[in-house]
C-alpha cells in the first residue's frame, strides 16, 4: 500500500514539475491565440442581434453548438485553457519562488580581495588613496546614502572596512506580481462570468419599464424571466422611468450629438428610492443593477406646451396646457372660449423644429365630440402674436415644442471589475518593474589605503560599466588616488 502512495505522489511531483515549464506557458498561449479565431469569425451569442441558427447552414450549426463556436469565449475549450494556463502560473511561481526570495532578500557578505579581482575588469575599479580608514569611511556613506539604497558596513578592522549596497533587489521577484496579477484578473473574469448580466432597455420619454431585453447571463446572477415575456426578457424588480431626455446637438453638424443625458427615476414598492441623471461614462447603480447610457432615438412625437387666451381679455383670461401630436387637450371649464360657451378642445396634429425659416411650430385642430371644427392653423413659437389674426374668440400662443425621444440604457452587473482593474494596476506596475528596474549590487572595500569597487548586475548590463565608471569618479573625488595607481575613467554620478 505504502509503494502505491509513493509511486501516486512520486507521478504527481513529475506533473506538478512538468507544469512548471516554459514550454507549457508558449503552448497555452498559441492555443489561446489559435482558438480565439472562432470568436472573431463566426457570429456570436450575447453580441449579434442575429441568431447563428438562422445565419448558418443546420449542420454547422449543430456542430458549432457541440463544440460551443457561438460562445467561443465561455466555451469549454477556451476556459480549460485558461485554467491551465492559471495552474501553469501557480506550478511555476512555487518552484521557483524559494531561489527567488533568497537572492532578494539575501543579507550582504563581505567579498575577499579575490572576489574583487574576479569580477569583470570593466565593472571593477582599483587605486591607492591616502585618506585614511575612518574619513573614508564617512565619505563613502555620504556619498551613497539615498532613499532608494542604504549602505551597509558588512565588514570593519582598525584599518579596513567594506561596505555594500544594492538597488532594485524586488525586480527579482517582480514577475510574481505579474503572476499574481493575472490570477485575480481570471478571478475578476470568473466572478463577472458567474454573477454578472449585460442587457438593454429602451424607455420612451415620460414612460416606467421594469423588465429589460437579455444580453449574456451568468448561471449565478438570480435574474427572474418574465411569467408572459420574450425568452431572453428579465425581470429588473423595481421600475425605471425615464422622466426626462435632453440632446445636444453641434451647431455645424445638426444630426451629431454632442451630449445627450436622461433624467431617471427608479421606484420599488410604489415609492420612489433613486433619482439622478445619466450620461455616457456617468452611470447609475441601484442595487446589483447598473444603468449606462447607450443610446437614444426619435419617437416621431412632440411634447407641445401652450397657453390658451381669451382675445377679449388675454393678459387676465388664458389657461395653460400641455400635450402630445394626435392627443386632445381640453381648456378648463372656467374658460369657455368656443363660440357655443363649451370648453375648447384642441389636438396638435403636426410639429416642426423650423417651419420654413420661422422656427418651431405647431399645427392645430379644434374638435368636438371627436370631430373637427374649422379648418387647422399653425401657431409659431417666435411669434406669439401670429394667431391673433385668426377669426376665433380666442388665441393660442406656443410655449415650447419638444421633440420626444426613447432613451437606449445599457443594463448589467459587473461584480469581478474592481477585482480584475485591481489586477490590471498589479500586471502594469509588474510588468514595468521587471522589464525596466534590474538588481544591481555595489562593493567598495578598503585595506591600508588600497581601495576596491565593483558592482554586479542580474541582467541587462548593457551600459552598466559607464554607471560603475561613475561611481568610482566620485569616490575618487574624496579619495584621492595616490600617484602611479590607476584611476579609474572619469564621469559624472548617475
Amino acid at each position: 500500500m505504502g509503494n502505491v502512495q509513493s509511486a501516486f505522489w512520486e507521478r504527481v511531483d513529475r506533473l506538478w514539475v512538468a507544469l512548471a515549464s516554459v514550454k507549457i506557458t508558449f503552448v497555452v498561449f498559441f492555443g489561446l491565440l489559435l482558438l480565439s479565431i472562432p470568436g472573431t469569425v463566426i457570429l456570436q451569442y450575447n453580441i449579434s442581434s442575429v441568431d447563428p441558427g438562422v445565419q448558418y447552414q443546420y449542420d454547422f450549426w449543430r456542430f458549432g453548438q457541440i463544440f460551443q463556436l457561438f460562445t467561443s469565449y465561455h466555451s469549454f475549450w477556451y476556459v480549460g485553457l485558461i485554467a491551465i494556463l492559471a495552474i501553469n502560473l501557480i506550478a511555476c511561481s512555487e518552484q521557483r519562488w524559494p531561489q527567488m526570495w533568497r537572492l532578494a532578500s539575501a543579507k550582504p557578505v563581505a567579498w575577499a580581495r579575490e572576489t574583487f579581482l574576479q569580477q569583470a575588469s570593466d565593472l571593477r575599479h582599483t587605486w591607492q588613496t591616502q585618506v585614511g580608514k575612518d574619513e573614508a569611511l564617512r565619505s563613502v556613506l555620504a556619498a551613497v546614502r539615498s532613499p532608494l539604497a542604504k549602505p551597509v558596513v558588512v565588514e570593519e578592522g582598525p584599518d579596513s572596512f567594506q561596505v555594500f549596497w544594492q538597488t532594485g533587489r524586488w525586480s527579482r521577484i517582480a514577475n510574481y506580481l505579474v503572476h499574481t496579477s493575472l490570477l485575480v484578473i481570471f478571478a475578476g473574469a470568473i466572478l463577472s462570468s458567474l454573477y454578472g448580466f449585460e442587457g438593454a432597455a429602451n424607455i420612451p420619454e415620460g414612460q416606467a419599464v421594469d423588465t429589460f431585453l437579455l444580453f449574456k447571463e451568468g448561471k449565478a446572477s438570480g435574474l427572474e424571466p418574465t411569467p408572459e415575456g420574450l425568452l431572453n426578457e428579465r425581470l429588473i424588480g423595481f421600475r425605471v422611468e425615464a422622466e426626462r431626455f435632453d440632446v445636444k446637438f453641434y451647431p455645424d453638424f445638426p444630426g451629431r450629438p454632442a451630449d445627450f443625458v436622461s433624467k431617471l427615476n427608479l421606484y420599488e414598492n410604489g415609492e420612489l428610492v433613486k433619482s439622478g441623471e445619466i450620461r455616457v461614462n456617468t452611470p447609475m447603480t441601484y442595487k446589483n443593477f447598473t444603468f449606462y447610457q447607450a443610446s437614444y432615438g426619435r419617437m416621431g412625437d412632440y411634447k407641445v406646451k401652450l397657453r390658451l387666451l381669451d382675445r377679449r381679455d388675454p393678459l387676465n383670461r388664458q389657461a395653460s396646457l400641455e400635450g402630445r401630436l394626435g392627443v386632445a387637450v381640453t381648456a378648463p371649464d372656467t374658460l369657455t372660449l368656443s363660440k357655443d360657451k363649451s370648453p375648447v378642445k384642441l389636438v396638435a396634429l403636426q410639429a416642426a423644429d423650423n417651419l420654413q425659416g420661422l422656427g418651431p411650430g405647431v399645427l392645430f385642430q379644434e374638435v368636438k365630440d371627436d370631430r373637427p371644427v374649422g379648418e387647422a392653423f399653425w401657431v409659431l413659437q417666435r411669434f406669439p402674436q401670429f394667431d391673433f389674426r385668426r377669426d376665433a374668440p380666442y388665441a393660442v400662443v406656443v410655449d415650447e415644442v419638444r421633440e420626444v425621444f426613447f432613451t437606449g440604457l445599457q443594463v448589467g452587473n459587473d461584480p469581478g471589475a474592481p477585482i480584475y482593474w485591481f489586477g490590471c494596476v498589479g500586471l502594469l506596475l509588474g510588468t514595468f518593474y521587471a522589464l525596466f528596474v534590474t538588481h544591481k549590487k555595489y562593493h567598495l572595500r578598503y585595506e591600508r589605503g588600497q581601495v576596491d569597487f565593483a558592482a554586479t548586475i542580474h541582467r541587462l548590463p548593457m551600459g552598466f560599466e559607464k554607471r560603475v565608471a561613475r561611481w568610482a569618479q566620485t569616490f575618487q573625488n574624496f579619495l584621492k588616488p595616490t600617484p602611479g595607481s590607476i584611476p579609474a575613467p572619469s564621469g559624472e554620478n548617475a
